[in-house]
């Protein structure tokens, strides 16, 4: 794991010391270096700023601590010892954190509650699915069990069993109190504290890319195209109402993650966007990538280098997306109707 540094400020606030004490140790320790204390630049601390500020590893607090404690005869180095506890606690909650995001697209939400797959849950902890099902058993021997239909539900079409987010943290306790090793009871036990936090950081980032949908293709059409067709180049105005849509270069239903981007969108008029989509692509439920549309445009409205011109740059800023089928699955990559 990559080395913790403690920043002054956090140091200063741990010892409840004032920052001219700091620098008074700082100046301290630099100006005898063969003397019995002693910090070293790279190992103990490093400089972080031109001005001298510097941040401190473990080692390095530890040593003012110790040095505090000797000259002051008080109490410092717990105070250290509480806050790297804390610290790295953090760190590997962080981490947790991290790994229920990668393992649970099968996130979905059923009579107000959130279920995420076995499959997940499996990966989540770490496990096997037959240690989860042993754990499972362990847990409906508890004074609080998992309740079919809160805990837990069974999707009859080979689904297999979901869990809800308090199935989850009732495992979590029961699979923590198992495990022989600490980091083992670390993990499992974090897993219920930080799984119902994290899921509503998931659907809230899903439910705003969904609220931001609209507002990419509102702002497309009404400031960066300025309500002007980009394939017939027709202006709406007063006198002519055009009907203008905000076209997906690359469809919503197979590339999530693109839905809200404006480089992904070009206004066009309502007519230009039907005759795309029913007429060329064989109808609206059709998936469709750039290159439909360039080769839509090279099809009906060759004459209009322009829009040709920007569609090739859009491709290149776009990069090569994968459609949704052929992407790994993602959470954040799940529709909003799957959350809300």
């Amino acid at each position: 794991m990559a080395e913790t540094y403690i920043t002054s400020k956090k140091l200063i606030q741990t010892l409840e010391i004032d920052s001219e004490k700091l620098i008074e140790i700082e100046k301290f320790f630099d100006s005898i270096p063969d003397d019995a204390w002693d910090l070293v630049d790279g190992t103990d601390y490093r400089v972080v700023q031109a001005n001298g500020l510097r941040e401190y590893t473990q080692s390095g607090a530890y040593t003012i601590a110790r040095y505090l404690e000797t000259t002051q005869k008080r109490s410092f180095l717990q105070r250290i010892k509480d806050m790297l506890l804390q610290t790295k606690q953090k760190i590997r909650q962080a981490f947790i954190a991290d790994h229920i995001l990668e393992n649970c697209s099968s996130l979905m939400k059923r009579n107000e509650q959130f279920f995420i797959s076995q499959a997940d849950v499996v990966k989540m902890f770490k496990t096997t699915s037959a240690y989860l099902k042993k754990m499972l058993e362990a847990a409906q021997r508890e004074d609080k069990p998992l309740i079919q239909g809160q805990d837990y539900i069974e999707i009859l079409d080979g689904g297999g069993y979901y869990f809800s987010l308090s199935g989850i943290s009732k495992l979590s306790a029961v699979m923590g109190s198992k495990q022989s090793k600490k980091n083992r009871q670390d993990w499992c036990s974090d897993i219920g504290q930080i799984i119902v936090p994290k899921v509503n950081d998931i659907v809230q980032q899903i439910l705003e890319r969904d609220k931001g949908i609209q507002k990419a293709m509102d702002n497309v059409k009404n400031k960066r195209d300025k309500k002007t067709c980009q394939v017939s180049r027709e202006h709406w105005n007063k006198v002519n109402k055009l009907q203008l849509a905000a076209h997906h270069l690359y469809s919503k239903q197979e590339y999530p993650h693109l839905a809200n981007v404006e480089n992904n969108l070009i206004t066009l008029t309502c007519e230009i966007h039907d005759q795309f989509h029913v007429s060329y692509m064989g109808g609206t439920a059709k998936p469709c990538t750039i290159d439909d549309f360039i080769q839509f445009v090279n099809a009906y409205y060759p004459e209009n280098s322009k829009v040709k011109t920007w569609l090739a740059n859009q491709k290149l800023v776009l990069g090569d997306p994968v459609e949704q089928k052929a992407r790994i699955s993602h959470v954040l990559s799940l529709p909003a109707s799957k959350v809300s």
